[in-house]
């Protein structure tokens, strides 16, 4: 046997010789390898047929305000549209009125909220130029009659159709959410009044409803950007001038104070009897006390009369109070606004309609309903959009926030702005969907 193992190895070829190896070298090191893991990656839009949407919604002015999934946008989108993921909304009197306008379910379901900031989801391939995905915009979303609103997680925003801007760095989201309809308002009412020789550095001032929205603005614009050389009279709430001192330190004095809530609404009575008396009551705290101190007042009738809570009473005492020749200009009409009740779009009383139709020949001012129109292509006529971003961009104006809610907390803050009593913007937060 050893013979023949012998004359085997004798035997093997050159070639078979180097395919041999010795089994006593180091065996080859193992090739590392990591455990298989999965990984969430986000899907790109242009992959997916549509965007998903969270929305807050109503089917009737009855009915509680809910979330619903049912809505989406198309991808992809139109090449001059965009598509803005919402953070803020600003919530609007006009939210309440559209509400009060359904009263039943024909219509399905109905969104809220008109003004909104955001960033920038997906651009149109025509947008590309002027902005991009992650831009933080603000905007106004004005359709009333479509039953969309911008309380859901992404709008499509048209540019031509729907006033969108880039947000200024120095202010919160929340503000920014809440500026551009009201300060839209205050702007161009007071910027049409400056075009029609109304307002000038001197002209005499009155503000109906100080702590609203617009007249919050209304107050800054008037002294700081119209430079506004006489004191603004205003009639606000009870603690009204301690807001308006605290928010505008810089405007302390150059503001004198109606209490709407002490002559009972009838706020022609004490501005009557200031004209005449030519003094009315310092309210350093807002309170009424005996001994009050007394200011002097001797600026006489009002040029201009800016009204954002409604009523005829500063109207029927009119040839007291407003000057020959001055201007009456109301957001609301000859109806104290009531949020409960009040319709969008609805009529006017027939004197206020007479007003609007004859007011330059029966009465000796000016009568202006003026109501507000966000469309785009009237924007261009005074640039406001560029003029509003610049004043908060630079401080000269700013939003005074009331309060500010999650999404979910929606019933508590329209019943809130239903009271009426609300001293600024109230706010709502939108999660991400």
């Amino acid at each position: 046997m050893v013979g023949k193992q012998s004359k085997i190895l004798d035997n093997v070829t050159p070639e078979l010789q180097t395919m041999t190896f010795s089994h006593d070298a180091t065996a080859p090191k193992e090739i590392p390898t990591e455990d298989g893991k999965l990984h969430r990656v986000a899907r790109p839009l242009r992959h997916v047929k549509y965007i998903p949407l969270k929305a807050l919604v109503f089917t009737t002015k009855d009915s509680p305000l809910e979330f619903t999934y049912e809505k989406k946008i198309k991808t992809p989108i139109s090449k001059n549209k965009l598509v803005v993921q919402v953070s803020s909304v600003g919530l609007n009197p006009i939210d309440m009125k559209i509400k009060n306008g359904y009263t039943n379910t024909l219509y399905g379901e109905i969104g809220l909220g008109r003004e909104y900031c955001g960033v920038v989801a997906d651009v149109g391939s025509e947008l590309t130029s002027k902005w991009h995905t992650g831009d933080k915009v603000m905007g106004i979303y004005y359709h009333p009659h479509m039953g969309v609103g911008a309380l859901q997680s992404s709008i499509l925003v048209d540019p031509k159709d729907d006033i969108i801007a880039a947000q200024p760095k120095n202010i919160s989201d929340d503000e920014a959410a809440g500026s551009l309809y009201c300060l839209g308002t205050a702007y161009n009412i007071l910027s049409k009044l400056e075009r029609n020789k109304h307002l000038r550095v001197d002209s005499n001032v009155l503000i109906n409803g100080g702590t609203s929205s617009v007249g919050l603005f209304a107050i800054q614009l008037l002294k700081r950007h119209f430079k506004l050389n006489k004191r603004l009279v205003i009639v606000t709430s009870s603690n009204g001038p301690e807001l308006l001192k605290e928010q505008f330190p810089d405007l302390d004095r150059q503001m004198i104070f109606i209490n709407y809530l002490a002559c009972r609404g009838k706020s022609s009575k004490p501005l009557r009897k200031m004209l005449k008396d030519e003094q009315i009551a310092d309210y350093t705290d807002g309170s009424v006390v005996d001994n009050e101190v007394q200011l002097e007042y001797k600026q006489g009738k009002f040029d201009i009369v800016l009204d954002f809570v409604g009523g005829y009473d500063i109207i029927s005492h009119s040839s007291s109070l407003i000057h020959a020749k001055g201007v009456y200009v109301t957001t609301v009409g000859d109806y104290v606004a009531n949020y409960k009740e009040d319709i969008f779009n609805s009529w006017d009383n027939p004197s206020a309609n007479a007003r609007k139709m004859f007011g330059n020949v029966i009465w000796s001012f000016t009568y202006l309903h003026y109501h507000f129109d966000s469309n785009p292509k009237h924007a261009t006529k005074n640039d406001w959009v560029a003029k509003c971003t610049d004043l908060l961009n630079d401080g000269t104006v700013k939003c005074v926030i009331d309060k500010v809610y999650d999404w979910r907390q929606a019933k508590e803050a329209f019943s809130y702005m239903q009271t009426q009593r609300a001293q600024g913007k109230i706010i709502l937060k939108v999660e991400k969907f």
